[in-house]
């Protein structure tokens, strides 16, 4: 919880000073264990999880083919906004990937605060802003059907993706089977 206080003094204007101890009256801190599903594809979303520790993973099932969207590390906010503001169930599930710590903050507590508050709010508008931006990079690479672009995506921008994260999780984000990951991470090896 340490690491997300000072997250939120280093986001808000110097001299303004957050109410710690209100906001961290709303959270709750939880873990996660790996494969276990943090947000469910059968529920509607009430809640915004800050990763503390670990990676998670956006994931759903399309043609008996396991599909990977998009990673989640510390200091991500992880949430199905769709689903929260229309009610509606959420299109994939969120799972860890590896042993996982996180924060889960109400999703009424969340909007209040990032329409009206000049102290937490803040910190919430620029991590959804950064949400939205790495959002928009993992479905720009999503689009590329180069194994070697996707790879080479994450090994530039999420090393730490490709060290933590077991093969079969890049597969299914790069869109092959952990067998094909195997021939293309040999082959690229000898190039």
């Amino acid at each position: 919880m340490e690491t997300l206080r000072r997250e939120i003094e280093n986001s808000i204007p110097p001299g303004i000073k957050a109410d710690w101890e209100e906001f961290s009256s709303k959270l709750s801190v939880k873990k996660a264990v790996k494969r276990e599903v943090i947000l469910r594809q059968t529920e509607v979303c009430d809640q915004v999880i800050y990763i503390l520790e670990g990676i998670a993973a956006s994931e759903y099932n399309t043609d008996e083919q396991h599909i990977i969207s998009r990673f989640f590390q510390p200091g991500n906010l992880c949430t199905n906004l769709v689903s929260a503001s229309t009610k509606t169930l959420q299109s994939d599930n969120v799972i860890a990937i590896t042993n996982l710590t996180y924060v889960t903050i109400p999703l009424d507590y969340f909007m209040d605060s990032y329409l009206h508050d000049e102290k937490i709010g803040v910190f919430f508008r620029k991590k959804i802003l950064q949400h939205l931006m790495e959002a928009k990079h993992f479905i720009s690479m999503k689009t590329s059907t180069s194994t070697e672009a996707q790879y080479a995506f994450l090994e530039s921008h999420y090393p730490e993706i490709i060290r933590d994260t077991p093969s079969k999780y890049i597969a299914a984000f790069i869109g092959i089977t952990p067998e094909a990951l195997s021939r293309f991470l040999k082959q690229r090896a000898r190039s």
